[in-house]
């Protein structure tokens, strides 16, 4: 199987050693991981996700998918596994696992969130029915021996045509919380948090809204807090799945698109219900068909013009100034893919987290829901906690109980390109 990349190109050169676009997924168990049946699980797993098992190489000058008959890293350790490396046996995803926990590294240009849950579904699925040798349900789970449809493999993106020229109006420059606060010699860092699910269900259900529209709000809210006097727009992108507009439900490929929430100064005297109310018109606006087709098409035609460069140097530099560009428009990004719905292994995950690097905004917030439990990890370029203390301030003025967890430095595996070895 070859597959020459499209949808993919854009987050390959999205990616470098200092930022790699890899999504780093943490699962603590109940109990201590047993590394022989891991190993069987994810040999099994592999097996219905033929697509996921490949490695990066090159053909006339375009970048391909192949097939891996490699196995897919399964360590025993703690330390990060390179993608796209021989520890990884060239795959562009690896599996650790150490104590009670399971570690999955991949690619962002391989999928983005919703596909990567649809393997850790499956995975969850063989580990946890050979752990406790107990018959889980297997509704809605992708198992070894399904027949695979081509809509889990066609990109459906390739055949959008490119927008009309001329395009829309210059956007202001946005509030960079990275230019405020970060500092020489800074660090990148995380902060996590977890919240009951029933308080924010409960906090979005009575204002009409979405746990990721109410988490982009608050957010705002938190920014504005700290800039009282600044007249820069504040503008979250709120990531949207595509799927549902390319009428692409079982694709695999990475479809993440953003909504634009602008958080305008005339809006901060506004009670919240009433700012909710304005976010959630906004993400209606941009989250119909034609509004992301039309957005899908803008970036169709940016990767047709990295396609078009000659080198892999000018494609990076491009796509590096690109995430530039982005990063002076926006303020931060709220990334909510939904309920996680693993089946009835989520029982046995006693925690979730997803980390991922800020690659075109200053802060990344992560937010999962897994085992009736609300995950926000709470990301940044910089180490100074003020953005996050002003948003923890948010949650309690507006009710709502939560546990800080951690406060870590980032640490995500590299994936080795040729533009960033």
């Amino acid at each position: 199987m070859t597959r020459f990349l499209f949808s993919e190109i854009n987050s390959l050169y999205a990616s470098s050693k200092e930022s790699p676009n890899v999504i780093h997924f943490i699962m603590r168990m109940q109990d201590t991981i047993d590394g022989n049946i891991l190993r069987h699980a994810v040999d099994t797993t592999m097996e219905r996700y033929p697509y996921f098992a490949v490695k990066l190489t090159k053909m006339d000058d375009r970048y391909v998918f192949e097939s891996n008959e490699q196995p897919v890293a399964v360590v025993n350790t703690e330390k990060d596994i390179e993608l796209n490396s021989k520890e990884s046996n060239f795959h562009m995803l690896a599996f650790s696992w150490h104590d009670d926990i399971i570690v999955l590294n991949i690619c962002h240009a391989l999928t983005d969130g919703t596909g990567a849950y649809e393997l850790l579904r499956t995975l969850l699925y063989y580990y946890c029915s050979e752990f406790y040798n107990v018959k889980l349900s297997r509704d809605k789970i992708r198992l070894k021996g399904d027949i695979i449809p081509p809509q889990e493999w066609d990109d459906p993106t390739i055949n959008i045509p490119d927008p009309p020229s001329g395009g829309g109006g210059e956007i202001l420059p946005s509030l960079n919380p990275e230019i405020e606060k970060k500092r020489e010699g800074d660090v990148r860092t995380v902060f996590g948090i977890s919240i009951d699910e029933s308080e924010l269900m409960r906090f979005s259900s009575a204002n009409d809204g979405s746990p990721g529209t109410m988490t982009a709000l608050f957010l705002s809210r938190a920014i504005a807090d700290v800039h009282p006097d600044k007249v820069s727009p504040i503008r979250i992108s709120m990531c949207v799945n595509q799927r549902k507009a390319l009428n692409a439900p079982l694709a695999h490929q990475s479809l993440v698109g953003g909504a634009w929430l602008e958080y305008k100064e005339k809006m901060w005297t506004w009670p919240i219900d009433k700012q909710a109310m304005c976010f959630r018109g906004m993400v209606f606006a941009q989250t119909r068909d034609e509004s992301v087709l039309s957005t899908q098409a803008s970036i169709n035609s940016f990767t047709r013009k990295l396609l078009a460069l000659q080198t892999d140097e000018e494609r990076f530099e491009a796509a590096k100034e690109n995430s530039q560009s982005l990063k002076a428009v926006l303020s931060a990004t709220v990334s909510y893919i939904g309920k996680a719905n693993f089946g009835e292994a989520e029982k046995y995950i006693k925690e979730f987290h997803t980390w991922a690097h800020p690659l075109n905004e200053s802060i990344l917030l992560e937010v999962s829901a897994v085992n009736h439990e609300v995950t926000i990890e709470f990301i940044q370029n910089f180490s100074d906690p003020v953005y996050f203390d002003a948003f923890l301030k948010e949650l309690s003025s507006n009710g709502i109980r939560f546990e800080h967890k951690y406060t870590e430095k980032l640490a995500i595996p590299n994936v080795r390109l040729p533009w960033s070895v």
